[in-house]
Parts: C-alpha cells; sequence; structure tokens
C-alpha cells in the first residue's frame, strides 16, 4: 500500500497505470500462448534458421524493388549465422501497417516514417543509414528541390511563389515537401499563401504538370531532375531551379538544406543479437560492390544523426507532432466576452438554484464513489510502479518525491539519498547550458521530452540512458508533477562502438583497416580537388620482418608491429591518415603538401626520411632487443585523375622498387619526382658544407630617397658554390627552411650584417647608413634568437639604430601574440623593423595597428605594373596613404625607371630601391 503523502502524486497517473497493466496482462497471456506452442515445435526449428522479413519501402512497382534488393539480401544471409532475411517490397500505406501489426522484422523506408513510427515506439534507433549512388559519388544525404518553368519572364524569386500552384509528390514527403516548406518559412512565407495539388508518386509526376502547365512549381527530391535528364525525358534549360544551394561535396541540384538518407531500422520485437548480426552484415558489405551498384546503392554507413529530420517534423507540425495545442481560455474570452457574459447571466439565473440543491446530495455519493476507486487505483499503480524501467517523481519544484527499485538498482542511490533533492546531482556534466535549454523548453511547450542523455551513478561513473520526462498537470493546467523514465542503454552503445570498431579499425594496432582508409582516399581526392593541392601516399613495409617472426615468434612480432604503428603515427600530423593493410603493410596518407609538384616531393621526402629514421630506432620487445629497418614507397596524386585501387598499387610499385634498390631507403613512382626528391636531399648535403666551409656572401643593394641620395642598403644572402659559381636564394632557402639550416644560416647572415655594421661606424659618409636583413620566420621563432641577435651586437659594438629587421606578414600572422612580444623586447634596444611585401598577403589593420613598425615595404609587383595598371597604381597610393596615417615610412622595391620613381616620389614614397638605383652587388666596405 502507498503511504498517504503519495496519494495525491499518483491520483495524475491513475488513467495510465491502469491501461498500461490491462496492456500488460494481454501480453503476458499471449506470451504464455507463444512459449507454449514454441516448445512443441523447438526440436524441428532449432536445424533451421529462423526467418524474419526485411522489408523495403517501394514507390514503383513491387517486383522490380524485389529484383532491385533480392541480391543485396542474399548477400547479407551469406554472412548471417542462425537467422535468414525474405526481402519484400511494400508500398508506404502497407509499410505503415505492417509495422504497426508486427508483421516485418527488419525495414528500409525514408525519414519521415521512420521518425513517426519511432515516435510510437515501434521501431528500433537506426542500425545503419544507406549512402545512394550518383555518377560514381556516395551521396549519404538528400534534400528537396524547388523547379519551375525556364522562362524570360518567369518566377526567379521563392516570394513569387505566392497565389502561383505548387505541385507535390505527396504532403507526407520530407524531400518532396516538408524540406521545402521549411525553407520557404525561413524566407516568411507561408503554405497558406499559394496552392498546391498532389501528384502522388514516383517525384517526376509533379515535374510533368510543370511542363503540362496543370502547375507553376514543382518539389521534388533531389537526383530527380538529373534522373530525367539523362533518361532524355526533360530537354536541358527547360527547368529552373529556385533558390539553388551550394553544398560540398554534392553534385545535385538543391534548394534547401541536406538531411540523412534511409535508415536501416528493427521493429522493437527483434532480439538485439539478430539487429546487431544484421547490422554488421550489411557495414561488412564493401562500397561499391558489385550487389549495390544493381540497386543504385554505394552501400551503408554507420547510423547517421536523424534529430534534423525530427526537428523540421516538429517545427511544421506533422505527424506524429500534429496535434495543435489546445485554444486557451484567455483567448476564447477575448473573441467572444460578450456573448460569454450574456449566457452566463442566463444561465447561472437558470441553473444557479438546481446547482445549491443537488450539491449536498452528489458531495456524499461522490465521496464514497471516490474512497472506493482510490483504493483500488492505488493498489494498481503500487504494482505498476516496480517495473524494469527506473521511474522518479518530483514536484512542480523539481524536488524528487520517490523513485522505484530499478532506478536505486541503475543509479546506486537508495530512497532515502535522493528523496528531497534535485536530479541535478545526477548531472554528467557531458552536456552544455544549451542543451538544457532545449530539453525544459520542450517539456514547458509540449508537455514532455525524450531522447538519450548521459548522468552520473553513485560511484561517480558516467553512463547514457534513454529518458522521458512527463509534466503532470491538474486541471487547471498547472504542472503539479514531473514524472521521469529511463532505461540504462550502456549495452547497446557499447555494442554500437564495437560495431563501428570492427568495421573500421585494425584489431591489433589501432589504426585504420583498408576500408577505412580508402574512404579516406575519396575525401583527399574531393578537397585536392577543391584546393588544387597535392596528396601522397605512402606504402611502408618493414624489411627482413618474416625473420623476426620465425626467430621469436608471432606475440614479439606483433608488439613490434603495435610499436611501429605509435612511432609512424607520432610522425604525421594528426589530420593524416595511417592505416594497416596487412601483415607488416603500413599507409600514410598526408593530405595538403603543396600547390606545386616539386613543393610536395620535398615535404613529403622530409616526412618519409623522418618516419624512416623513427622506425630504425632500436625496439624492446618484452627481454628482447631489436633493431630494424623499413622500405618507403611514394606515389603522388591531385583530384580524381586516377582509380583508388590504382593509386595504391603504385605506391606499392614504388615501395617494391625501394626494396630492390637496398631496403631502407624511399623510392616515388614517378621517375621526375625521385629527380627532386634526390636534388633536394644533395642541396641539404652541399648546404651543410657550404656552412661548415663559408661559402655563403651577402650582397648589398642600395636605398635612396628621390633625389639620389644613399640612406642605406639591405643585405641579400647568395650562396657561392666552389663548383656550380653563384646559386639564387630561390634554390636553397626553400630546402634550408624544411630542414632548419635556415637557423644557423640565418646566424650567420646577423653575424656578416653586425661586422658590416662595426666597419660603417668608423666611416664618416657611412656612419648614419641603415642595413636591412630579411629574418625567416623558423628563425624569428627560434627560442634562441633574441639571444644570438643581441651577442652578436655585444661583439660588434654595433648601434642597435642602424640595424633594420625586415619581417614578412605570413610570419608574424602565425602567432601574432608571440611576434609582438619578440619586436617589443628588440624595439627596447633601439632596432628598427619593416614589414616586407606588404600587402601580398592577408593584410590587416588589426595587427598592423598594434605591432611596432618603423617602415612598411610596397612589393615589386604592384610597383612594375603601376603606370600601366590602374589597380596597382590605386595599391601603391592606398599603402603610402595608410603608412603615412600610422607614422611609417615607405619603401618601394622594383624601381627600374625614372618614371616610376618620380610617380612615387608625387604619392609620398620616402625610399626607393631597385635596378634602377643599383643592382645587388658583392662590395667591400674596407
Amino acid at each position: 500500500m502507498i503511504c498517504s503523502q503519495n496519494r495525491e502524486v499518483f491520483k495524475a497517473l491513475l488513467p495510465r497505470t491502469h491501461i498500461s497493466v490491462t496492456r500488460h496482462i494481454k501480453r503476458v497471456l499471449a506470451g504464455c500462448i507463444i512459449v507454449l506452442s514454441g516448445l512443441l515445435t523447438a526440436a524441428a526449428a532449432a536445424k533451421e534458421k529462423t526467418q524474419l522479413d526485411f522489408a523495403v519501402l517501394a514507390f514503383v512497382d513491387k517486383h522490380v524493388t524485389v529484383q532491385r534488393w533480392q541480391p543485396i539480401i542474399d548477400e547479407v544471409n551469406t554472412r548471417l549465422l542462425d537467422i535468414e532475411l525474405r526481402v519484400r517490397a511494400l508500398n508506404l500505406e502497407e509499410m505503415y501497417a505492417a509495422v504497426q501489426q508486427q508483421d516485418v522484422d527488419f525495414a528500409l523506408l525514408n525519414s519521415a516514417l521512420y521518425i513517426e513510427l519511432a515516435q510510437q515506439q515501434r521501431l528500433s534507433s537506426p542500425l545503419a543509414t544507406m549512402v545512394s549512388y550518383y555518377n560514381t559519388v556516395p551521396l549519404p544525404s538528400f534534400g528537396g528541390v524547388i523547379l519551375v518553368r525556364d522562362e524570360p519572364q518567369g518566377i526567379t524569386q521563392l516570394e513569387q511563389l505566392k497565389g502561383r500552384t505548387v505541385a507535390t509528390p505527396g504532403y507526407g514527403s520530407l524531400g518532396g515537401y516538408l524540406a521545402q516548406i521549411y525553407e520557404l518559412r525561413q524566407h516568411g512565407i507561408e503554405p497558406n499563401s499559394f496552392n498546391s495539388i498532389v501528384t502522388k508518386m514516383p517525384h517526376y509526376n509533379a515535374i510533368n504538370a510543370v511542363l503540362q502547365g496543370k502547375a507553376d512549381a514543382a518539389f521534388v527530391r533531389t537526383g530527380v531532375l538529373e534522373e530525367l535528364l539523362q533518361q532524355g525525358a526533360i530537354a536541358e534549360g527547360e527547368l529552373r531551379v529556385l533558390n539553388a544551394q551550394r553544398v560540398e561535396n554534392f553534385p545535385q541540384a538543391l534548394s534547401t538544406q541536406l538531411y540523412p538518407e534511409w535508415p536501416l531500422t528493427a521493429h522493437a520485437q527483434v532480439k538485439a543479437d539478430d539487429a546487431a548480426q544484421v547490422a554488421a552484415a550489411f557495414l561488412a558489405i564493401k562500397y561499391e560492390d558489385s550487389v549495390f551498384k544493381q540497386a543504385n546503392v554505394f552501400g551503408f554507413s554507420i547510423p547517421a544523426d536523424y534529430e534534423p529530420v525530427r526537428d523540421i517534423m516538429r517545427q511544421l507540425k506533422v505527424k506524429p507532432y500534429h496535434l495543435d495545442a489546445a485554444i486557451t481560455w484567455q483567448q476564447t474570452w477575448e473573441k467572444y466576452k460578450t456573448l460569454i457574459l450574456l449566457i452566463a447571466i442566463c444561465v447561472g439565473i437558470i441553473v444557479g438554484l438546481s446547482i445549491v440543491l443537488l450539491i449536498y446530495n452528489r458531495r456524499l455519493s461522490n465521496t464514497l464513489m471516490l474512497v472506493r476507486k482510490n483504493e483500488e487505483s492505488q493498489r494498481l499503480a503500487a504494482v505498476a510502479f516496480e517495473t524494469q524501467e527506473a521511474i522518479l517523481i518530483t514536484d512542480a519544484h523539481e524536488k524528487i518525491l520517490r523513485v522505484n527499485k530499478a532506478f536505486e538498482r541503475i543509479s546506486g542511490y537508495s530512497s532515502d539519498e535522493v528523496v528531497g533533492k534535485t536530479p541535478r546531482i545526477f548531472k554528467s556534466e557531458q552536456h552544455d547550458k544549451q542543451f538544457y535549454q532545449r530539453m525544459w523548453y520542450e517539456i514547458q511547450t509540449e508537455d514532455g521530452w525524450h531522447g538519450e542523455i548521459w548522468n552520473r551513478k553513485k560511484n561517480g561513473a558516467i553512463y547514457p540512458i534513454q529518458q522521458m520526462i512527463t509534466a503532470v498537470k491538474d486541471e487547471q493546467g498547472r504542472v503539479v508533477n514531473y514524472l521521469a523514465t529511463f532505461a540504462d542503454i550502456t549495452a547497446r552503445k557499447q555494442a554500437e562502438e564495437r560495431i563501428h570498431q570492427l568495421a573500421f579499425y585494425d584489431p591489433l594496432t589501432g589504426l585504420a583497416n583498408r576500408r577505412l582508409l580508402e574512404e579516406h582516399i575519396r575525401q583527399a581526392m574531393h578537397s585536392s580537388e577543391r584546393t588544387k593541392s597535392y596528396c601522397a601516399l605512402m606504402f611502408i613495409d618493414l624489411d627482413h620482418f618474416k625473420q623476426l617472426n620465425d626467430t621469436y615468434g608471432y606475440p614479439v612480432g606483433d608488439e613490434l608491429l603495435k610499436q611501429v604503428a605509435k612511432r609512424i603515427r607520432n610522425c604525421v600530423h594528426a589530420s593524416d591518415s595511417v592505416a594497416r593493410q596487412a601483415g607488416d603493410d603500413f599507409i600514410v596518407l598526408l593530405q595538403k603538401i603543396g600547390g606545386s609538384q616539386d613543393e610536395a616531393v620535398t615535404r613529403v621526402q622530409h616526412i618519409a626520411e623522418k618516419i624512416l629514421e623513427a622506425i630504425a630506432q632500436p625496439y624492446q620487445l618484452f627481454e628482447h632487443k631489436y633493431v630494424i629497418t623499413a622500405s618507403v614507397g611514394v606515389n603522388l596524386f591531385q583530384a580524381f585523375n586516377d582509380s583508388v585501387e590504382e593509386l595504391l598499387k603504385r605506391s606499392d610499385m614504388a615501395m617494391y622498387q625501394a626494396k630492390a634498390e637496398g631496403r631502407h631507403t624511399i623510392r616515388f613512382f614517378d621517375l621526375a619526382m625521385q629527380e627532386v626528391a634526390n636534388k633536394r636531399v644533395q642541396i641539404e648535403t652541399e648546404l651543410r658544407r657550404a656552412l661548415d666551409e663559408e661559402h655563403f656572401v651577402l650582397f648589398y643593394q642600395p636605398k635612396v630617397n628621390y633625389q639620389g641620395k644613399l640612406q642605406g642598403y639591405e643585405a641579400l644572402l647568395r650562396w657561392q658554390h666552389p663548383e656550380k659559381g653563384l646559386i639564387s636564394p630561390m634554390d636553397f632557402i626553400p630546402v634550408a627552411e624544411e630542414t632548419g639550416l635556415i637557423v644557423p644560416i640565418g646566424q650567420w647572415v646577423i653575424q656578416e650584417a653586425c661586422k658590416t655594421l662595426a666597419k660603417w661606424q668608423s666611416q664618416a659618409d657611412r656612419k648614419g647608413f641603415i642595413l636591412a636583413i630579411n629574418i625567416s620566420a623558423r628563425q624569428f621563432k627560434h627560442k634562441e634568437f633574441v639571444a644570438d641577435l643581441t651577442a652578436a651586437i655585444d661583439k660588434f659594438q654595433v648601434r642597435c639604430e642602424a640595424l633594420e629587421l625586415e619581417l614578412t606578414e605570413s610570419l608574424l600572422l602565425e602567432n601574432i601574440e608571440d611576434a609582438i612580444g619578440t619586436m617589443t623586447v628588440l624595439k627596447k634596444l633601439g632596432i628598427r623593423f619593416s614589414l616586407d611585401d606588404f600587402g601580398t598577403g592577408y593584410s590587416s589593420l588589426n595587427y598592423l595597428k598594434d605591432l611596432p613598425l618603423d617602415s612598411l615595404k610596397i612589393d615589386q609587383s604592384f610597383v612594375r605594373d603601376m603606370l600601366s595598371n590602374s589597380d596597382d597604381a590605386a595599391i601603391v597610393e592606398t599603402v603610402i596613404t595608410l603608412a603615412k596615417s600610422l607614422r611609417l615610412s615607405v619603401i618601394a622595391e622594383g624601381v627600374e625607371e625614372a618614371q616610376q620613381a618620380d610617380f612615387l616620389h608625387e604619392l609620398g614614397c620616402d625610399l626607393l630601391q631597385g635596378y634602377f638605383f643599383g643592382r645587388p652587388s658583392l662590395i667591400h666596405f674596407d
């Protein structure tokens, strides 16, 4: 018996609990009959596979749909152990009825119908999501398209649909109606502002209505337009897409946002093990398998997020969210208050006395009846309260009044520990403030909320639950209690994670497997085509790995593979992909490694050398120490020039070439790329020699004012190779930056520049000159940069005001706060700063006003064409004006003609530099 203080709580629950118990009794009786019949046939059925129905939603001929899906189901059945699927094709009405009557076990149906049936708790969460196929492009999502006739004076804006006629396949179609209506509402256009006609399925019926003049516009799903164009059913240019959207990697016409493709789901009656087995079988079939291609399906992926579909259906108030809120008394009063007052007066006079006479008699009979009903209802409520699901009841202020045994078992809290507190004690800190705001908004507006949420147990463990919260109201509509029911779904989450891990990851190393790698390669192709940058596939094979297995056994070999995988992973960026294909073969996918082939080859060569060096370090394998090397094959690619299989094959061939040439080496598939890599290695070797033997020299280019008076020089680095002669910085600076040699080279430049300034200080005609040197990004960020620079200044007793450091925009923007800090320290010493190549990067006034600069340097690309190109002239004038407003001096480089010097002088440029005044040369200042 429930204690008296809780009787009021259960009053609001009595109708529901009575119905629940009745249904429970019916189900128990039905279950007993099923169990008895099952016992009679158990022996015969034990040797046969359990047959389950797999229903596919069909919008075309059912026979065609069955023929399309039968090969896929046959392939799935080969992967199932103790169950077998039978394919059935059902139209919309048949599918709805079959799910309601538990006549199907698995269903592949559209997103909108799934949401409606899932809301009724007839279907499970999605097991997988279908990925459609369009011209070799996988499409995991779809949207809606708004089509009109392509006429000179036709409809061009969404607002022009008002007052027109629109054709739709059906009001329940997500891609053929709901998505478009939702998009129109975002633009302030309501469905009642235009007429609509239903053409029924298939979608091209709506397009025919437009072409035949029966409608002004058509709502269809994405892909329908392209299909009709391929079939020649319509001509190019007959139709126009309204509100066209541009979504990355989506190749079809689109007018709305995208929503996930059809879900594969199980009926609530299906066992969890059977559902997991079927999901794994679908996911295990390789993408682009022939059985999929016959059905024009790319494959199945892990379940997508269908919450956006729920959101649109909620906002549009379609089934199962179609019930409108009841009209309030306030609304009724405002509209009919005069009539209500008249009726109230008349009725009050007539029935007033009757109520007074009847009230006492009825009070006695009602009191007796309520007592009897309450006793029975409370008894039933007490039985229903102890279910397998956890139940928690609070008052209107969220104070917990009671919990059941299932709650104590799941949460670890006893009833005494939580009564009187609020559910906030279970917060897991896994959800942000906005999550709880949305949850309470639904509770307050829709009288309830359901979904997944993470809670915290008494022992501190975080666990996921499927929860439903209901607001219980009294007769006046005031909330008196909140009822929460939930179930622990940890096992389901773990099963989903296991399915995903088995499908896409190598169990030994935790790296991606071949299937996931192929998906990443396709994504890299899309990205490469968009960004015009190179990607690389690096095939890594361990040298003589079989010898390790034969000597120490497979457990030691497995330990080596795990350590090798970790070392490779540490050598690449987090955005790069590392996979284990099989045995001792590893594959690395590098993305965005350069816009030119030479740049990409240089970067890949550097990373490959880093990986080889890491792999070659000694390993501690249990009680054994071991050293092993590897061979690397590399293939560069860009966009969709080749298939995934061809790219992998080329990398494999390059790896075997590396093995054939002695192992522990790197080889490119393309000979030209190999030559670039060899040249880079040669340059790096010779640069180290040049540093040791001091083959570098400084050339000096003068800086003058408009009158031609010498104001200083810029020191430019040159490499005086003993055999090849003078080498341009363009040929060796990129390699020096990549290898880190730019730091010691930059230190040499600082030493030479300070030595030159020391000589000038003793010469009256050069004492006031300023010498500028270029500082690389890597050198500027070096932790010893400030110390090395100040040490050189102290060594040669140089006047700091005579030294100017030229920095580039890209150097400063990489970490603006650190750059300002370093510049401020040196600025206090008196060192000058110039911003080189201004205007060629992403110039921003936000950082320009904060940097302690002395001058801006206009890039020669603007100076060269400013007399013939008005845009360049405007940029030069703007830079000079900007510099003057910031009290900075301006230097223009690349001046080669007198007319250019005159023009710059008229604009107010302070200093000029270029071939017109002098080329860079080796000048002796003795």
